[in-house]
């Protein structure tokens, strides 16, 4: 005997009655009456709990007395352990108080149909669900969705063939690389392929649908930019090199995308115009992800009818203009107000400030839009001075297609003159890529913009790939921290390291430093004790409309005088 069985001779013998058939007479209280087949130390002398110790042994003595109450042939199948052990048990009623009780092994049978399965059901490759299961599911998923009215996608992954420079992998190779990708999927996705039936629409469904390709569902999404994002970062993901052997293997992988319902009402339908949305990807170079030609339609439609709602606002004076105050980090006296542009509700009431800002950059409409800001924050920059503040200073943001333009000094030029502003009185914001871009001709825009007198600050600093050079040989006059190093900073050493560093970097350079997203009496003494000159953010006051930063600019003045 083995270690295990000598430990436990009671549950050997319990194993080894599960694997024999058995044929045994059986009265109410659970004890054999006879045996007509069994192994040799199976007697009439005990009973079926001695047989089945435990909640299995209860069971049979329960089902034993059912029978004798209905009269009732009755079968059950039993799956008894992880180990893959079964059985079918079988009541037949004998007289007033006796029960036939047959076990039949059903261990062999059970095995062999979860092989078959596996085979029939389960990619060997990559262990991921293979086509069949993919098409049943996506069925059931617009089923769900048809019925709630509700959104789905289907995303399909192509895998090129990998080369090595001596060629093409081996298949063995290619199968590891594929098992990779797999298991990368499987940890970047959300409750992928899980089998809780609580949580329908958060289970991703990942499987392996041909040769070349991986097939996903998204059970539920709000818009096509959620099954969008997916898609990027699985392209990012599964395109990194993959570790076979000590050498590194490169991937080029290509994405379609099919949404339910405007790509296909039906299974088969939606995951045909997703295929197709593939082999339009691999028209263009690897990472590339495409929508089915519909969704496409779809959203140049949207598009277009988005643009017509940018204009009409334009013209007709639609927007407005929101201030948010900057103070002073020391004895927090009101430096300057930053406009904010507001979009008017009827089309903000159904797009994101992302989304519309994309679309008036890629149309030029941020151009007109941009002016338009000018214009109007220098007018009321003015009317502020000629109501006792001639001190308060504006600061506006430029896009990049307002930077780039190469009458862009001029133009400010001609607007501040208009609006009767000095430059002196103006802090224009801009990013670190323009900052960056500026850089390759030698700081031409900044330069120029500096010459007009014009201050400038570099926005979100810390968040982009900025060279500290370029910074340093910039004509800038001062960087604002992004609101996430700022918020960070309390909770995080790091981030209040980074913060620091940051500022102290500023101030060698002979800049000022201004925080954003102070909104908290936390976030305003970790800044000012690491040095900040200036701070913006809710702490102080919401962003306020024209007319209320006048009483603000009050309050703020005579509690400073208080104080």
């Amino acid at each position: 005997m083995d270690s295990a069985t000598t430990a436990n001779p009671d549950r050997h013998r319990v194993d080894a009655v599960r694997d024999r058939d058995m044929a045994l007479v059986v009265n109410a209280e659970g004890d054999i009456c006879s045996v007509m087949q069994a192994r040799e130390d199976v007697t009439s002398k005990e009973s079926v709990c001695a047989l089945w110790p435990g909640e299995l042994g209860e069971r049979v003595c329960e089902n034993v007395r059912r029978v004798l109450r209905s009269r009732e042939f009755f079968a059950e199948y039993i799956e008894r352990d992880e180990q893959g052990k079964s059985a079918e048990h079988i009541y037949v009623a004998q007289g007033r108080d006796r029960v036939l009780l047959l076990v039949r092994d059903t261990s062999r049978q059970h095995q062999a149909m979860s092989r078959l399965k596996r085979l029939a059901y389960v990619d060997s490759a990559t262990g991921l669900p293979n086509r069949e299961v993919f098409h049943d599911t996506l069925v059931r998923v617009c089923e769900h969705q048809r019925l709630r009215e509700g959104r789905a996608a289907v995303i399909c992954l192509h895998v090129d063939d990998i080369e090595e420079e001596q060629g093409q992998v081996s298949a063995g190779r290619y199968s590891r690389v594929l098992q990779e990708l797999a298991q990368r999927m499987l940890r970047e996705l959300r409750g992928a392929n899980s089998s809780d039936d609580e949580d329908y629409e958060r289970r991703t469904v990942v499987a392996r649908i041909d040769f070349h390709r991986f097939g996903i569902i998204l059970p539920f999404i709000e818009t096509g930019a959620d099954a969008e994002s997916v898609t990027e970062r699985l392209l990012q993901l599964l395109q990194q090199p993959v570790e076979v052997e000590d050498t590194a293997l490169g991937t080029r992988v290509y994405a379609g995308i099919g949404l339910f319902p405007q790509d296909g009402g039906e299974a088969d339908i939606l995951f045909a115009n997703s295929l197709a949305a593939t082999e339009e990807a691999r028209t263009g170079q690897p990472g590339n992800a495409c929508f089915h030609s519909g969704t496409v339609k779809l959203r140049t439609l949207q598009r277009q009818d988005l643009e017509v709602e940018l204009k009409t606002a334009l013209e007709h004076g639609a927007f407005s203009l929101d201030y948010l105050p900057i103070v002073n980090a020391a004895d927090h006296a009101v430096h300057s107000v930053e406009a904010l542009l507001r979009w008017p509700d009827s089309v903000m009431g159904s797009h994101s400030t992302s989304k519309i800002i994309g679309l008036a950059e890629r149309t030029g409409l941020i151009v007109p839009i941009g002016e338009w800001v000018l214009r109007n924050s220098f007018g009321q920059l003015r009317a502020w001075h000629d109501s006792g503040w001639p001190e308060l200073r504006l600061a506006v943001n430029l896009s990049m297609q307002e930077f780039s333009r190469p009458d862009i000094a001029p133009r400010l030029a001609a607007l501040m003159l208009e609006a009767g502003v000095q430059p002196e009185q103006v802090d224009l914001e801009i990013t670190e890529k323009m900052l960056a871009r500026d850089a390759l001709t030698g700081f031409q825009v900044l330069g120029t913009l500096k010459a007009l007198g014009v201050g400038l600050f570099v926005d979100d600093y810390g968040t982009a790939a900025c060279a500290l050079a370029h910074v340093a040989h910039s004509p800038v006059d001062g960087i604002k921290l992004d609101n996430s190093l700022v918020s960070a900073a309390k909770r995080c050493a790091r981030d209040y390291a980074a913060c620091r560093a940051g500022i102290a970097g500023g101030h060698a350079l002979g800049l000022t430093v201004a925080a954003e997203g102070v909104e908290s009496p936390e976030h305003v003494e970790v800044m000012r004790d690491a040095g900040c000159d200036l701070l913006q953010g809710f702490f102080f006051t919401r962003p306020l409309a024209a007319n209320d930063v006048q009483p603000y600019l009050e309050t703020a003045a005579k509690e400073g005088r208080n104080g």
